[in-house]
């Protein structure tokens, strides 16, 4: 193949060395998101790639904060009913298929956040490479009361293991470049300069897959998922009920079920996240997510300025808040009904600063900064009062 393609979202360019270069660039958006649109078009783009069969295919985004923000959050809140939802997943899913099927090497090349369906995609590609600086790659559906429906929980286990696979989709939590590396999620980590070297260098090598060693090799096995299983459901438990938060519960199902037959997990992927994502618990964080966006949005053009913050309770929880905040730069005064109590939070204050700060007169400055102030006359001139007593809402009320 040879020449651009341009396409509303995606532009194809083909390199002297018959390398293929796949950009995102979603038009309309500061970042890129994973649309019916986005990916329509990329079926498009992967249909000619099919009939022009280059050397190599990278992958790589337009917007310079980073790959793949993830699915279109806002498309989910117009599914009318599960049918519908578990169309658009299957579309998603067939798209990615045909992208892992591509009989010639694929590479992701990732910067700043990688993340739900942006990760699912890369996962799709024989290979990885991430920026060390800026790359945070994550699968955090479970916080939208889902999980993983483009491909995400058939292809991530075999790749780095049941144990921290599930851990990643179970707990929502981001990952750095190097710690995704050591793991297996990505092949290489490496400055920002040489990304596309590496990419490049992968298309040209064509290293091996990576296969696991030891027992993570048979950590997906059917005798040893039960067990694995049932402590993963433990956890869960021990910070969400069922009945509030089924995304966990289905994500464990859907591994334990149905992740020694990869096609039927497939199938089963795509109908346990339409039950979820037209459910109430879903329907309920994802207006939560959109309400917290609208929060950050309102900070950024406000023009109120923090200085002073008053801490009302001096118990672990608001003495660590005040001592944070003191750390930040601001003048901290922290009210409490006992003398004892603004001395161990003082206490617990001095511990924390020397641990972070090292040297004693940076310690001495922030601790200037966090005062004791049992009758609240802090209050008069905080920017901002923080309550932080016992959970009794008689106390808190009065």
């Amino acid at each position: 193949m040879s020449g651009q393609t341009e396409f509303l979202h995606w532009t194809l360019e083909a390199d002297a060395d018959g390398i293929a270069w796949l950009k995102l660039d979603m038009a309309d958006a500061s970042a890129n998101v994973l649309n019916a649109g986005v990916v329509e078009e990329l079926g498009k783009v992967i249909k000619q790639l099919e009939g022009a069969a280059p050397r190599g295919l990278v992958i790589l985004s337009g917007k310079a904060n980073g790959f793949i923000a993830g699915a279109d959050i806002k498309e989910f809140t117009t599914l009318k009913d599960e049918g519908e939802a578990a169309a658009l997943i299957r579309r998603a899913q067939g798209v990615l298929d045909r992208l892992e099927g591509l009989p010639f090497p694929t590479v992701a090349l990732i910067h700043g956040f990688c993340l739900g369906g942006g990760l699912e995609l890369a996962l799709a590609c024989r290979y990885r490479i991430a920026d060390e600086d800026s790359a945070k790659l994550g699968l955090p559906e479970v916080m939208l009361g889902i999980h993983p429906g483009f491909g995400g929980t058939v292809r991530l286990p075999p790749l780095i293991g049941a144990p921290a696979a599930m851990d990643m989709m179970l707990s929502g939590r981001n990952l750095s470049a190097r710690a995704a590396a050591k793991l297996g999620l990505i092949n290489h980590a490496v400055p920002a300069r040489h990304l596309r070297t590496a990419a490049r260098s992968m298309i040209f090598d064509k290293p091996p897959r990576r296969r696991l060693k030891g027992w993570l090799a048979f950590s997906n096995h059917g005798l040893l998922r039960p067990l694995l299983a049932r402590a993963m459901r433990k956890t869960v438990a021990r910070r969400a009920p069922r009945e509030h938060y089924p995304a966990p519960y289905a994500l464990i199902d859907l591994w334990q079920k149905h992740a020694g037959d990869p096609r039927a997990m497939m199938t089963e992927e795509a109908a346990s996240v339409a039950r979820l994502v037209v459910g109430p618990a879903a329907q309920n964080l994802i207006r939560v997510f959109f309400l917290q966006e609208r929060l950050k949005s309102l900070g950024r053009v406000s023009d109120f300025k923090v200085r002073h913050v008053h801490v009302i309770g001096a118990g672990v929880m608001g003495g660590d808040i005040a001592a944070w905040c003191a750390l930040q730069g601001y003048k901290v005064t922290v009210q409490d009904r006992k003398h004892e109590t603004l001395a161990r939070m003082l206490s617990r204050a001095n511990d924390l600063f020397t641990k972070k700060l090292k040297q004693p007169r940076l310690v001495t400055a922030v601790l200037d900064r966090l005062i004791p102030d049992i009758d609240g006359r802090g209050v008069a001139q905080a920017d901002i009062v923080i309550e932080a007593i016992i959970e009794n809402i008689e106390a808190k009320q009065a």
